[in-house]
């Protein structure tokens, strides 16, 4: 094998590998992700479709959040609220009522509501305005969400 001045195999691999590394460093995005300082920097995701979704949604909108039903990738940060039902077992058997909104990016919870179902009103619409004055008086959104 011929070699040229200081040139040696081992150099030409570690030269090689730098240079390969700096053009994928170059090519990949931005690892960091900062999550809004507010609920309004936020899209709101909500894909259910039942009427207690919907009332949600309008709640929401009504206070000035951006609210969509479908998901968009590229889009910027994004929270989807999800909700689910808990039934105890033990006497009285209260069913509670839990909604969470999580950052999508991270999985982090950034706003919730419990509360027993029966508390909440007698209709989906008086659970939704409930749910939605909640997340817009509860300590951990008075920073992020002001009222209209």
């Amino acid at each position: 094998m011929r070699r040229s001045g200081n040139a040696t195999p081992g150099n030409a691999f570690i030269g090689l590998a730098v240079v390969g590394n700096a053009f994928i460093s170059s090519c990949a995005p931005a690892t960091r992700y900062e999550a809004p300082s507010t609920l309004r920097g936020y899209e709101i995701l909500i894909t259910r479709q039942d009427s207690l979704g919907r009332g949600i949604a309008d709640g929401l909108r009504h206070r000035g959040l951006t609210v969509r039903d479908h998901v968009r990738g590229g889009s910027g940060p994004t929270a989807y609220l999800f909700a689910f039902t808990f039934r105890e077992l033990e006497p009285p058997a209260v069913t509670w009522l839990h909604v969470r909104l999580a950052d999508t990016r991270t999985g982090e919870i950034i706003a919730d509501v419990s509360a027993p179902v029966d508390s909440l009103g007698a209709t989906d619409q008086d659970r939704a305005h409930a749910v939605v004055d909640s997340l817009a008086t509860s300590g951990a959104l008075r920073r992020l969400m002001s009222p209209p």
